[in-house]
């Protein structure tokens, strides 16, 4: 945290790319040649270090502290409210990101809205007191919930890509699905993107290979709860893979599915794979989310906990 009497100001989408000191006069409503003055006299501190380097560009996640001047500034905005942390250490981190974010920005988005790793930078950046770094490692749909895991340098990040395209991770996601699947079952198809509807996926026999494991683990009056294991990575790959056997997520409505739900009920569950440093398993989990567990109890499915999910089928 800042020290009394300092501000401290994040730097966000908004704000980056700008030179520090047309930056800080934006953050603070002080005029730039306030600003110039307060550099020169080593009164703006950026990541915890004097900085009079007026034409420094910004990035997402630096930190500006600042000795404010006699004329008081803006007041900082506060930070994002915190996403809940899974699991931090020295080389990873793990998030459990709610339905409706982002994982990385993308070419469309809503103004001021940020995306899971811009948000976590600032979240870190304004905890730590200097820009944090984060990796995506791997991406979740914007409309899923769940565990999402970040490497916090490049070794790290490089050590979780070899992970993951040599298939020692294992993703478990829970999904509500309409319809009546078999007990268990492995969908083997490519996936492509649709050409008449941008933003969507289909099977294709030219797409990019893609399969996904699933079993029932409850049933209830025409929908399902499953677990589903995704053996490749592609776009939209569980919710095109249900949707082709007749069995779409509720609540998504763009593969096809009818029953309402406040989105497609699909959640990042659980994610195990080697340790960066030493290669250890490293198990993590994420809650399930209360608009998926709302839907389950009043669709009389049963809920999986920790003694039943995984003690048969296909253990993690």
């Amino acid at each position: 945290m800042a020290s009394p009497g300092v501000l401290r100001y994040l730097v966000g989408p908004e704000i980056a790319g700008q030179r520090l000191d047309r930056g800080l006069a934006l953050l603070s409503g002080l005029s730039r040649r306030q600003v110039r003055q307060l550099l020169a006299e080593g009164a703006v501190w950026l990541d915890g270090r004097p900085c009079r380097v007026a034409s420094k560009l910004l990035k997402v996640g630096h930190v500006l502290d600042l000795l404010p001047p006699a004329a008081p500034p803006n007041s900082p905005a506060p930070p994002p409210p915190p996403l809940p942390l899974l699991f931090e250490d020295g080389h990873l981190l793990a998030c459990d990101k709610p339905p409706g974010m982002l994982t990385q920005p993308g070419k469309e988005r809503l103004s001021g809205e940020l995306a899971a790793v811009e948000h976590l930078v600032l979240q870190l950046s304004f905890r730590e007191g200097h820009r944090v770094e984060l990796y995506v490692v791997h991406r979740l749909d914007r409309v899923a919930s769940g565990l999402l895991l970040f490497a916090k340098h490049h070794d790290a990040a490089a050590a979780c890509s070899q992970a993951f395209a040599s298939g020692e991770v294992e993703k478990v996601y829970l999904a509500v699905v309409a319809g009546n699947p078999n007990d268990q079952g492995t969908i083997a198809a490519p996936v492509a993107p649709d050409p008449l509807l941008p933003g969507r996926f289909r099977v294709a026999p030219r797409g990019e290979k893609a399969v996904t494991r699933f079993r029932v683990l409850a049933r209830g009056e025409r929908c399902c709860l499953l677990e589903v294991r995704p053996e490749t990575g592609r776009s939209h790959q569980i919710r095109v893979h249900l949707a082709s056997m007749g069995c779409p997520i509720v609540g998504d409505s763009l593969y096809g599915a009818h029953q309402p739900a406040p989105r497609p009920l699909l959640h990042a569950w659980r994610l195990a794979l080697p340790h960066p440093k030493d290669r250890h398993r490293l198990l993590l989990e994420a809650p399930l989310p209360g608009d998926l567990l709302a839907f389950c109890r009043t669709h009389t499915l049963a809920i999986p906990n920790e003694a039943s999910a995984g003690a048969t089928g296909f253990p993690l």
